[in-house]
């Protein structure tokens, strides 16, 4: 066995990969339609056609990897780790799919089992940059923020102007308390991005700077930040609490009021933002409808769910 993995919970085990030789075939003519609808992302139809393939063909290690890897996306971990494992039963598991492990145990919240299996595919691929990343995310969820930086500046000497690894950098720096180096990382993702497709402009730096601006108290530069990343992603509610708070400061209590409340149709369970917005109600003196909103808080906070950070 190459390595066995840890227990789901009490009532079911994890498979383990087996190790048994080198990758063997080529995966039939008769997948590539089913490659083409997990290239579109339509994972239903991958899976229905995957698992009839494999009612004639189960000794197919390439179809067994194709429907681990769509129950993957579709954030099935367990079924997709069986999957994987009847795969490696039939052929040596490559870099790229010990790296899909790794991100089944992400979703499965086993951040050690995550870490053993992207690390090993680097080991087996060193110059995988998607990898590196993983892990870099992976290490950074584990708060080993230092480890994350190194795996995020490896990304960008494999994979220059890496937009996505660039903000990461500036999160990892941020976490560490490099708020400078952090600064300067997200407004490097910013330039490279803009230099870029307008089709793969992401929110992300755009947010994660204008934040930073806000605790500095620089509100007329974050503003227009926060402001194109609602643009992008309207229905991020981070980007409309983050906007709440800008109006706040600014004594823009109705512009406050408008972005705490699509805030909270976004993400209704969120108790802190039903007490942000019960704050600007009460700041526009509508008490009764300031009450309303902090008693939903107070109840969604007893019940145990999280406030906003």
């Amino acid at each position: 066995m190459l390595l066995g993995l840890a227990a789901l919970g009490a009532q079911a085990q994890k498979p383990a990969l087996s190790d048994l030789g080198p990758t063997a075939s080529v995966a039939p003519s008769a997948l590539t339609a089913v490659q083409s609808l997990i290239d579109a992302g339509r994972w239903k139809e991958a899976e229905g056609a995957l698992r009839s393939y494999l009612e004639k063909n189960d000794e197919s290690a390439e179809a067994h990897a194709m429907l681990a890897y769509t129950l993957l996306r579709e954030d099935e971990p367990q079924e997709s780790l069986q999957e994987y494992n009847r795969a490696a039963a039939l052929e040596r598991p490559s870099a790229r799919i010990l790296e899909s492990v790794g991100q089944d145990y992400v979703l499965l919240g086993d951040w050690t089992d995550a870490d053993r299996w992207t690390l090993r595919a680097i080991q087996m691929e060193p110059t995988d940059a998607d990898a590196w990343y993983s892990l870099g995310r992976i290490r950074f969820s584990e708060q080993r923020f230092g480890d994350a930086l190194s795996c995020f500046q490896r990304v960008l000497v494999l994979l220059p102007r890496s937009v996505k690894a660039e903000n990461n950098l500036g999160l990892a720096y941020e976490a560490l308390n490099q708020t400078d180096a952090a600064v300067a990382a997200y407004r490097q993702a910013i330039a490279w991005q803009e230099a870029g497709p307008a089709n793969q402009m992401s929110e992300q730096p755009l947010l994660n700077l204008a934040v930073v601006l806000l605790h500095r108290g620089k509100l007329k530069e974050a503003e227009p930040l926060l402001v194109k990343a609602a643009n992008l992603a309207p229905k991020d509610s981070r980007i409309h609490e983050q906007l709440g708070h800008l109006y706040l400061q600014q004594s823009d209590y109705a512009g406050a009021q408008r972005e705490f409340q699509e805030a909270c149709r976004l993400d209704p369970a969120n108790s802190g933002l039903h007490f942000l917005l019960g704050q600007a109600y009460r700041h526009l003196g509508r008490k009764e409808q300031a009450q309303a909103e902090f008693a939903i808080s107070a109840r969604l906070a007893s019940a145990g769910t999280p406030k906003a950070p």
